[in-house]
């Protein structure tokens, strides 16, 4: 099912993406787990542009 905000969706998920990865820079003791929860952003930013509505329990795994 396409989501009718889906460019702010991807735009969010971007600026997420951006800041974690800032993170991971500034503590690199914890870059392995920040960039974990990046990917799981870029994951949520495929789905929306693709069209797919992304369900908590996929964040999730």
């Amino acid at each position: 099912m396409y989501l009718s905000n889906a460019e702010r969706w991807s735009l969010l998920c971007k600026k997420q993406i951006e800041v974690i990865d800032n993170l991971a820079t500034q503590f690199p003791e914890r870059k392995a787990n920040l960039n974990q929860l990046s990917q799981c952003w870029l994951n949520v930013q495929h789905q929306v542009q693709v069209g797919d509505r992304p369900s908590p329990l996929e964040l999730i795994k």
